[in-house]
């Protein structure tokens, strides 16, 4: 009797006097103030909902509430401490952007603090259930109405086979020229669209009696899109010329998820109200054709482009691809000063971005860029499709420069650059 009434004793006390010590797992008593419900589920909202929640790419791993991402607790912790999520690329302290998918230290701390406090859940009314409910349902575009919705046709995907590219040629039926200054996209079905990028049709002259498929139209690059990129609006008095009846080639990359699907994607164009005093053209710079030696682990190749008026770079896109470690691109000026504008890393071909300056950044006439970019062709590259590795032929824009200038200026003058060196 004694025992019982001592033991009920110490129970009452460790009630009272410790009532939060132990609200989720036995074995990880709570030490911290953060919570799930109020500060987590917005730092996931603002990164990470974009590709992990429903409809989405990564919908196998949902982090839209507390339920769903407690189990990955101590995984997340280990990718934001190793920088694998988000999936890193641009190298901080190299180029100045709106955005650099970078998580802040802030909420690293904030993400690293809840997770090692024992990852509580919080009072359910600070959950933010009205705004993750839109971002789910991903009808909203984030610019506000657009001017114009373009969609495709409905395209269906096999249960079976490789992740695919399908291409649809949009009409934009306009009567007359119009300056697009912003382009966003919706997938139609976000578990299986991994990325998408916007053309103007090819103006290559197709004779009457050849038939060319929608991928074969691809011609000067408008944009493109990566689960969770936010659409971004140009400069003021920047645009890009859309002619009167011109189209728009949208090719969109494919995942199989092992289940027949079908998506109907949607692109929105936002316009200016009038002709904008400079145009925007994105100019994709390649290495000439150059030969990859099989087992080459740091093979180096250059490409260059001569700006042939004063002009502004106003986005860039390194284009890293599977034998790609690194891509650097900077702007070499006529008076001998040198910019680095950005330098890429790791591979991922599913989350390439469009990496857009803070402020244009100045390249007056005369200005080279010159991209370089080391190459892995051996048996140590996590991505070498080929066993052994074989010798290769390389053909490879090795990024995208946006590049505004006066309406009456001449464009850049891309140069390709056989340059390549193999550094073993």
């Amino acid at each position: 009797m004694f025992n019982r009434r001592l033991i009920a004793i110490a129970v009452f006390v460790f009630a009272v006097f410790f009532p939060f010590a132990r609200t989720g797992s036995a074995h990880e008593p709570i030490t911290t103030k953060v919570m799930f419900n109020k500060e987590i589920i917005r730092i996931l909202e603002r990164n990470c909902l974009g590709c992990h929640a429903p409809n989405k790419i990564k919908a196998d791993i949902p982090l839209t509430t507390y339920e769903e991402a407690r189990p990955w607790a101590k995984a997340i912790k280990e990718e934001v401490l190793e920088k694998r999520m988000m999936p890193f690329q641009a190298v901080k302290g190299y180029g100045r952007f709106q955005h650099d998918y970078l998580l802040t230290q802030r909420d690293t701390e904030l993400l690293v603090s809840w997770i090692e406090g024992g990852a509580p859940r919080g009072d359910i009314k600070d959950y933010p259930k009205h705004e993750i409910e839109h971002l789910i349902d991903g009808k909203d575009w984030s610019l506000g109405e657009p001017d114009l919705v373009l969609q495709s046709e409905e395209v269906k995907l096999a249960a079976e086979g490789d992740n695919e590219t399908r291409c649809a040629v949009l009409p934009t039926n306009l009567k007359t020229d119009r300056w697009l200054t912003a382009i966003d996209f919706q997938p139609g079905n976000g578990a299986v669209v991994h990325s998408a990028s916007f053309h103007l049709r090819s103006t290559k002259p197709i004779p009457p009696t050849v038939k060319m498929s929608a991928c074969e139209m691809v011609g000067e690059t408008l944009g493109a899109w990566v689960p969770g990129q936010t659409a971004t609006r140009l400069p003021a008095g920047i645009g890009r010329k859309l002619n009167a009846g011109e189209q728009i080639v949208v090719q969109i990359r494919y995942r199989n998820s092992g289940e027949a699907a079908t998506d109907r994607s949607r692109v929105a164009l936002y316009f200016a109200k009038e002709a904008t005093p400079k145009t925007l053209r994105t100019e994709a710079i390649a290495a000439a054709s150059v030969t990859i030696p099989a087992n080459a682990e740091n093979h180096l190749v250059k490409a260059s482009m001569l700006v042939a008026q004063p002009t502004e770079a106003i986005s860039i896109r390194p284009l890293l691809f599977p034998f790609a470690k690194s891509v650097e691109a900077k702007a070499i000026r006529p008076d001998g000063s040198i910019e680095v504008l950005i330098v890429a890393r790791d591979y991922r071909y599913d989350w390439q971005p469009t990496y857009f300056f803070k402020t244009p950044v100045q390249l007056p006439r005369g200005t080279r860029i010159e991209v370089s970019a080391y190459l892995d062709n051996s048996d140590n590259n996590r991505n070498q499709p080929n066993d052994p590795p074989v010798e290769l032929k390389l053909n490879q824009p090795l990024c995208e420069i946006a590049l505004a200038k006066s309406a009456l200026a001449k464009t850049a003058q891309p140069k390709k650059s056989g340059l390549a060196t193999s550094l073993r």
